[in-house]
């Protein structure tokens, strides 16, 4: 069949093609007709650039080379099911994702109906909410790393679309304050439409004013990284508390110096990853929040409205608009931030 896909041809060159697939499910399972898909910003731009820390390696990923179709957040409508599938049905909603770590700003995919990549999507959810999914497990990552604690004191760093979501879910977690940092005021003004967040500066008096030379008692409990700059992280370092935890959300890409006795072991500080591999494979008794649970909370979330992604969404165009787009997030990341892509005739 005849598959629309937007693939990143070269490095900074993003192209529109259309490609002679088979598309036949199997047994176990189901083509998707996709609605829409959305960028997930600071991993698309790094691929597309060449900025990802892993892009010049010998060894570099698949997903990392070109030509490559990007993205991993996409969701539509099951259009056929394979023999054995009985677990969804055809005209189902659906979020999805391609094979591997890419390959998901397409018109279809086909999924196996078991992958726990493929989540129902509850009606009282729309495709442009429910396209977000992934980013809410990733962003979950971090508070849930963190175990923070009723009236704890967090800081977010970055208020891109996983910093946004990562500081409306530390509220949800019971934080005492959240305050999210971005020097863009527009993605500032978006944030204090959440309730329960302050969004400031990161020159702010307000976080800035934390963390003084000899005082235990200062700071902030926990700081979750979003951003992926060297300043923040080092600001972080600088107003959490002794003994405070930092969560690096942020797939940080850059080198930078960093006295390890001043910004951290004098403090004690805990300094966390929040990659998604951090997360267990498999549920056990121990630990039973794996990516795929996390996905369905998510869900949850959203269809109970506890939490709100719509004003995260700042453009909602047809795929063939890619290029200008992806131009728009590099180039003027204070009216840019989340793109959504509409695709087999999707208008929202």
């Amino acid at each position: 069949m005849q598959v629309d896909r937007i693939v990143f041809a070269g490095r900074g060159i993003v192209d529109i093609e259309t490609a002679t697939l088979d598309m036949q499910p199997g047994p176990r399972q189901v083509l998707i007709e996709t609605t829409c898909s959305l960028v997930s910003t600071g991993t698309e731009l790094a691929a597309l650039t060449g900025t990802h820390s892993r892009s010049d390696s010998k060894e570099a990923p698949a997903w990392l080379r070109y030509p490559s179709v990007p993205g991993y957040l996409v969701c539509g409508r099951i259009v056929e099911v394979g023999k054995d599938v009985t677990s969804v049905q055809v005209g189902q909603r659906v979020v999805g994702e391609g094979a591997g770590v890419w390959n998901s700003h397409c018109s279809h995919l086909v999924m196996d109906a078991a992958d726990y990549k493929l989540v129902p999507i509850d009606e009282r959810v729309s495709d442009e909410e429910a396209v977000t999914t992934k980013l809410g497990s990733i962003a979950m990552t971090a508070p849930r790393i963190l175990h923070p604690q009723f009236g704890d004191r967090i800081v977010v760093f970055g208020l891109g679309l996983v910093g946004q979501i990562a500081a409306r879910l530390s509220v949800l977690a019971g934080a005492g304050e959240v305050i999210g940092v971005d020097p863009i005021p527009e993605r500032r003004e978006i944030a204090l439409r959440s309730p329960g967040m302050a969004a400031v500066a990161p020159e702010d008096p307000a976080v800035n004013d934390q963390g003084r030379p000899g005082d235990r008692m200062t700071g902030f409990d926990h700081v979750i990284e979003a951003s992926g700059q060297p300043d923040a992280f080092l600001q972080a370092c600088a107003i959490s508390r002794v003994r405070g935890k930092i969560a690096v959300l942020s797939s940080p890409h850059k080198t930078f110096p960093l006295r390890l006795y001043d910004n951290i072991h004098g403090k004690g500080l805990q300094i966390l990853g929040a990659h998604g591999s951090v997360l267990p494979a498999q549920a056990d008794v121990g630990d039973r929040w794996t990516d795929g649970a996390q996905r369905r909370l998510f869900m949850q979330l959203l269809a109970q409205g506890r939490i709100d992604v719509k004003p995260l969404v700042t453009h909602r165009v047809p795929f063939t608009r890619a290029a200008e787009m992806y131009q728009g997030l590099k180039d003027d990341s204070a009216h840019h931030m989340g793109v959504l892509f509409h695709w087999n005739g999707f208008d929202g």
